[in-house]
C-alpha cells in the first residue's frame, strides 16, 4: 500500500529518490506528515506544491515542522524571499541554520550591500549550497580586498548563531 502511494506521487521504482521517499513516508505518522505539510501551507503553500517539491527532494519532509518553521521563517522574512522561492529549492531548506544559512547569508548581504554583484535566487541558493571550501574561495576569500573582514564576519555570525 506505501509502495503504491509513492508511486503514486510520481516516483519512479527504478530511481534512488523512491527508495528515499518510502524510507521518509515510512518514517513518520500520517499525523505527523500532515503537521509537515501544514507547516509549508502555513507560509501560503499549496499542498500540490508540497508533493512537487517532496517528489524533488524527499528529504524536505524528514525534517521536523520546528526546522520547516523556522527555515521559512528566516528565508522569507529575513532573506526576502517567496515561499515559493525556497520550495522550488528544497535542498536549502535541509541546511543548518545556525552553522550553513545564517553565515552565508550575512556574507550574501554583505557583498550586495557593497555593490559586488546583484541579489539573485539562483546565486544565493549556489553559495547556500557549495561546500565550504569552495564557498571561502569564491565568495569570501575573492572579496578580501573590498571587504577587508569578511572572513571574520562569516566565522564570527556562525557562532553568534549557535544557541547557549
Amino acid at each position: 500500500m506505501i509502495l503504491e502511494k509513492i508511486k503514486g506521487m510520481g516516483f519512479d521504482s527504478s530511481k534512488r529518490t523512491f527508495m528515499v521517499a518510502v524510507h521518509v513516508f515510512c518514517s513518520m505518522s500520517k499525523l505527523t506528515w500532515e503537521k509537515k505539510v501544514h507547516a509549508y501551507m502555513k507560509w501560503g503553500l499549496s499542498e500540490d506544491q508540497v508533493s512537487e517539491a517532496f517528489g524533488k527532494n524527499p528529504w524536505i519532509m524528514a525534517c521536523s515542522e520546528e526546522k520547516i518553521l523556522l527555515a521559512m521563517e528566516f528565508f522569507v522574512n529575513k532573506m526576502g524571499l517567496k515561499p515559493s522561492d525556497v520550495l522550488s529549492n528544497p535542498v536549502i531548506i535541509m541546511l543548518s541554520l545556525e552553522k550553513r544559512i545564517i553565515p552565508r547569508s550575512l556574507v550574501y548581504q554583505t557583498l550586495a550591500s557593497k555593490g559586488l554583484f546583484k541579489k539573485e535566487l539562483k546565486l544565493f541558493v549556489r553559495m547556500l549550497k557549495a561546500p565550504e571550501e569552495k564557498f571561502l574561495m569564491e565568495y569570501v576569500k575573492r572579496y578580501e580586498n573590498e571587504v577587508p573582514d569578511l572572513m571574520k564576519l562569516y566565522h564570527m555570525s556562525g557562532l553568534m548563531a549557535v544557541p547557549n
